[in-house]
């Protein structure tokens, strides 16, 4: 019974995400580099209030996606399941990721840009 570290990766890129949409909330502070990419000037969001409000929701729901998917790949592999099981779960993985990046693309357009 072989662990998957990738599952474990998957689980704490979500946790942080998770942290960082808290974080984000609760200091009304934007952080480059998971929210906004690191060539972003934060001081340049016309609306940061309005950007927070934007993301908060949908980075706390990404990231609840990707904690999910990394534990059905975690229990996928320690409880045997067929291995289907866990390409879905990348898969799942792959999705959360494109929808953080539409999000991303779109509050980038809206408050940024």
């Amino acid at each position: 019974m072989g662990t998957n570290l990738f599952d474990y990766l998957i689980i704490l890129s979500g946790l942080y995400l998770v942290y960082t949409a808290v974080n984000m909330k609760q200091s009304g502070e934007v952080k480059t580099g998971v929210i906004v990419s690191k060539d972003v000037d934060v001081n340049r969001i016309r609306d940061k209030e309005g950007f927070i409000n934007y993301m908060y929701g949908r980075v706390l729901v990404i990231g609840v996606l990707a904690i999910a998917v990394g534990g059905l790949g975690v229990l996928s592999t320690r409880l045997n399941w067929p291995g289907y099981l866990s390409l879905l779960a990348t898969g799942g993985y792959l999705i959360v990721i494109i929808c953080f990046a539409v999000a991303s693309a779109k509050a980038r357009k809206k408050f940024i840009d």
